[in-house]
């Protein structure tokens, strides 16, 4: 009783688990479906191998066979309505078409089956990476690349593997109980011994099955440590190189693939030692049959080699049970992962409750007495921060390494919300706007530019999917980008590879600030854009932005440690502690003698 109870609860929960991940009620169906109509087949099939050996035997006396079995005498009816003569070959070409049928239908589960395998893999991949991409920054600060990349790339795949192995154990299980039903007509005793010795023989294998789930979220473990560590160090070959810490990486990576082997093969050891014990079980069957059948039960030849034939199909029928629930237990883990990380997505999930549509601003972007605290943090990182940034200006935010510049940043176009405090857009409260129509608003060039592999023409692009080639030369030119770009062997379709590490610092900054402004948004954020370049590229950005201001209306907020690069600011803004310290233009902040004063002064002296 207990053991039904357990299988029930399991039912329940995999159902679940099933719909989670995408999986219908009609393709669980359809598949069940078509293994049973497969199953049916077969064994009408091998079933009518009993007739053949009696047709044989008896050498085709009619009579005689509607005596042996009453069966005869309704296949001979229907054969008689269909005016079709009884023979040999009749019967052979028909247990033939029987097992052709078989065939046909196990292709078509085979082949459905994994149709639905790889949408539901597809769908899961597709869902993840929509997940991750949907979900606040607060998710994204504290989830690893690499543990995201092993999910999508490996235990997706376990996770489905896991979810399918029902259905074919249910197929199994199906083909089992026909198997049996043949099996019990021939002999209702042997059979319903066969069944209590191999419902005693499942036990063998409990422990290894149990053992399986185990080292399956061990492995999951091991690949989630491993892709951390590779993406990590794929993404900084050159540190690896110039600290010369090339042994020592390598080693830790041996360490990192040698658990994942040593978990892998375990699994497959247990996976063995299932295999394995079932086969001589299922062999020590059939030969006890047969003795009993022949010294004791006195059952006729063809029996007995029918008995003897549908026992040895059971036995990858049984080892198929067994496998599949063992394959069930297996992938537990990656199936864990992917529900553990849907979750956390859908918690995290970035909160869209504006309704108001956002075609720009007239006045100015005020920060209102502002905190934020990281949700992990005990303190706050801004504290009481009020700021206006007004239309068609150039602010500059400065002050000392986390003092919170680049957090205040984050908070304009909500990629963190305020913990205390309010931003507002000509008047009004942001939050009543859409994310999508006040990120359109924005236009945002990072410290590190982050170019994917492609062209610049793609890049740029980036900024503005429908651009035409005349907005493109505009961005470019306004960009200072012009020059170097006509320079390269293949000017705008030149693929630059993965974050362009054949172009300069400089290059880099200008080639992304012509995606950044592209888009013509109304601000332009800037993020120490000077941060990678030498004073002669600093300089030429400088006059870029000159550029900018002279020719458009944006207004730009710029983020630098360079206070050369922002002395003709509209306003600076000096953060220190997270607290707003001074606000003014260059020449007000230098008498008052307070961080930006000192800071000037020392960074002249280092200049000269």
């Amino acid at each position: 009783m207990t053991h039904i109870v357990n299988f029930l609860q399991f039912d329940l929960v995999w159902l679940h688990r099933a719909r989670t991940l995408g999986l219908t009620y009609r393709a669980i169906i359809a598949i069940v479906l078509l293994s049973l109509i497969a199953t049916v087949t077969e064994i009408f099939g091998i079933a009518i191998f009993l007739p053949i050996f009696q047709f044989i035997r008896l050498e085709g006396d009619i009579d005689t066979l509607i005596v042996d079995s009453s069966l005869w005498r309704y296949l001979l009816d229907v054969l008689y309505y269909f005016d079709i003569k009884l023979s040999l070959a009749l019967l052979l070409l028909l247990s033939f078409s029987l097992f052709l049928s078989r065939q046909f239908f196990t292709y078509a589960r085979l082949v459905y089956n994994a149709s639905v395998t790889q949408k539901l893999t597809q769908m899961q991949r597709n869902c993840i990476f929509s997940g991750y991409i949907d979900a606040d920054t607060s998710y994204h600060d504290s989830m690893p690349v690499g543990n995201l990349v092993n999910v999508i790339t490996t235990e997706v795949s376990g996770a489905v593997t896991g979810v399918m192995a029902p259905i074919e154990l249910i197929a199994y299980i199906v083909i089992l109980i026909g198997y049996l039903s043949v099996l019990f007509l021939l002999s209702w005793q042997m059979t319903t011994l066969s069944i209590v010795v191999l419902l005693m023989a499942s036990y063998i294998p409990k422990a290894w099955i149990r053992k399986s789930a185990y080292t399956g979220r061990k492995l999951v473990n091991a690949n989630t440590l491993m892709s951390e560590f590779l993406v990590g160090r794929l993404r900084s070959p050159r540190l690896v190189r110039l600290a010369s810490t090339e042994t020592a990486e390598k080693n830790e990576f041996y360490k990192l693939t040698q658990e994942q082997r040593k978990h892998s093969i375990f699994s497959s050891i247990l996976q063995a030692k299932t295999e394995v014990s079932m086969e001589p079980i299922i062999i020590g069957l059939s030969l006890i049959f047969l003795y009993f059948s022949y010294t004791v039960l006195h059952l006729q030849i063809e029996v007995i080699g029918l008995y003897l034939v549908i026992a040895l199909r059971l036995m990858p029928v049984v080892k198929g049970i067994i496998s599949q629930w063992q394959s069930v237990q297996r992938f537990i883990g990656s199936i864990e992962v992917i529900e553990s990380r849907l979750k956390m997505m859908n918690y995290s999930i970035e909160k869209n409750n504006g309704t108001e549509y956002l075609k720009g601003f007239e006045s100015s972007i005020m920060i209102d007495k502002v905190n934020y605290r990281y949700p992990t943090g005990k303190n706050d990182v801004l504290k009481n921060v009020t700021i206006e940034f007004k239309v068609s200006e150039m602010t500059a935010v400065v002050g000392p390494s986390g003092s919170g510049k680049s957090t205040l940043i984050d908070l304009l176009p909500l990629l963190r919300l305020p913990t205390k405090g309010a931003i507002y857009i000509d008047g009004k409260n942001i939050d009543k706007f859409t994310l999508e129509s006040l990120r359109r608003l924005i236009s945002y060039a990072p410290q590190s530019p982050q170019i994917f592999d492609g062209t610049v023409k793609n890049h740029i692009l980036y900024g503005k999917t429908n651009a035409t080639d005349k907005e493109i030369q505009y961005a470019i030119r306004l960009a200072g980008a012009e020059n170097f770009i006509n320079h390269l062997p293949k000017g705008i379709n030149t693929v630059l590879g993965e974050d362009a590490v054949n172009l300069s610092g400089g290059q880099r900054q200008r080639l992304d600030l012509a995606r950044a402004l592209i888009g013509k948004a109304p601000v332009l954020i800037l993020d120490e854009p000077t941060s990678n370049l030498d004073a002669e590229s600093e300089e030429m950005f400088k006059s870029v932005l000159n550029q900018i201001r002279k020719e458009t209306s944006t207004t730009i907020i710029i983020v630098s440690h360079s206070l050369a690069s922002i002395t003709d600011a509209d306003k600076i803004v000096v953060l220190n502690h997270g607290e707003v310290e001074s606000i003014g233009k260059h020449t007000d902040l230098l008498r008052q003698k307070k961080w930006y004063a000192k800071a000037w002064k020392i960074q002249q002296l280092t200049d000269n």
